[in-house]
């Protein structure tokens, strides 16, 4: 107990002394003068730093844009259709068959220069050449056929001038549009992407149409959701476009061409089942009119697909397949998007199947077989019995 109270005293004194003895000045000094000069250096250290990373930033920038990238695609086509329809006989009143066959074979160049100006922004190009070996009135020299401003963002996508318009699976539209086309959204967002859309086709001035359209798209896990609202018309109304049948007060009805105005509402869904297959269904409706021929036309139809693949141009090997069944009113499409002529079927509309096979033989270098077999979808009294056969392949070399 004694030892414990003499140590206790010693261990107490001790800490009394280390408490109360004073820090040197000289020492004290050195450590003001030492935080001092931290504080000091630390601060126009770091913004000399930032200026540094700035100016190489901007120079880099400078270096960096505009930058110039160009690629492009050589394509050479051969196909052959089959066309046969039957006609009345002005003498027996009979049906008589009619058949046609056109072959194609067609080199097509195209040229993608692209400037980036600025990181999201380019202008955008494409030259094109095509040239028919069947059929030279088709040939096009080296034309510049895209020119338009580009801008996109994680939110937002612009693109102004003349660019290429194209909705996919029912064969709505693949036209070069003068216009402008806004995007807000994306896909995976939970309302979803919007386009809208502003321009004219780049016929010639009889030909031209105005046009506006809403795309609506959202993906849902495994389901692709779309929906596209369209309403095109011509500058200028079409004239009769069977005069002789006016001038014997018997009506155009199916037997006529063309639309003076097409509204067409379209509601599409895409199911993956796994990364390598796809089905899709697309539902249309359509309301055309042409004034001249006092005909107007409101019906529904749709596509249906299967396609099982992925095509990269970049393996050896790959390949996709699709197989697609098409149900259109006539008044739904304003410019077909397949190597099919589906204005051989007037205002019939069209019925049939497609098929096509896209295959990778090397790196850069791809080999496509199509075909389609389509019917009218309805019959005019002087037209009936159409059928079309289309049977088509084509090597196409990216670089």
């Amino acid at each position: 107990m004694i030892a414990t109270t003499k140590r206790a005293r010693i261990l107490a004194g001790c800490l009394a002394l280390l408490s109360a003895a004073p820090i040197p000045a000289a020492a004290a000094k050195v450590q003001q003068d030492s935080a001092k000069s931290v504080k000091s250096k630390t601060a126009p250290e770091m913004e000399q730093e930032t200026e540094i990373i700035d100016r190489l930033e901007k120079a880099d920038a400078r270096h960096s844009y505009p930058q110039l990238t160009l690629h492009g695609d050589y394509r050479f086509l051969y196909g052959k259709g089959r066309f046969h329809a039957s006609l009345p006989d002005r003498r027996t009143g009979t049906l008589r068959r009619t058949d046609q066959a056109v072959f194609r074979a067609e080199r097509r160049l195209r040229l993608f220069p692209f400037i980036e100006t600025s990181p999201g922004t380019s202008i955008r190009t494409m030259l094109e050449d095509k040239r028919d070996s069947k059929d030279e009135s088709r040939n096009k020299h080296l034309t510049l056929s895209r020119l338009y401003l580009q801008h996109e963002n994680p939110h937002t996508k612009i693109e102004v001038g003349r660019f290429n318009y194209y909705l996919m699976d029912g064969s709505i539209i693949d036209k070069r549009i003068d216009g402008l086309r806004f995007r807000t959204g994306s896909d995976d967002w939970p309302q979803g992407s919007l386009t809208v859309f502003l321009g004219r086709t780049t016929d010639g001035p009889d030909e031209q149409k105005d046009g506006v359209s809403v795309l609506w798209k959202k993906a849902l896990g495994k389901l692709d959701a779309s929906a596209v609202y369209l309403d095109f018309r011509q500058r200028h109304d079409l004239p009769t476009s069977e005069p002789k049948l006016r001038s014997l007060g018997l009506p155009t009805g199916r037997i006529g061409q063309g639309f003076d105005r097409q509204r067409i509402a379209s509601l599409a869904a895409k199911y993956h089942p796994t990364s390598k297959w796809q089905l899709g269904l697309e539902l249309l409706q359509a309301d055309g009119r042409h004034y001249a021929d006092a005909y107007r036309e409101r019906e529904g139809g749709f596509v249906a697909l299967v396609q099982y693949g992925e095509l990269d141009e970049r393996k050896t090997g790959s390949f996709a397949s699709w197989l697609r069944y098409y149900d259109q009113p006539s008044a739904s499409v304003l410019y077909p998007t397949m190597d099919a002529d589906a204005g051989f079927f007037r205002r019939e509309g069209f019925r049939g199947w497609g098929a096509r096979t896209d295959y990778v033989i090397t790196p850069g270098l791809v080999c496509a077989v199509e075909g389609f077999r389509l019917e009218n979808r309805r019959e005019s009294p002087l037209l009936r019995r159409m059928h079309e056969y289309i049977l088509g392949t084509s090597i196409t070399a990216y670089f």
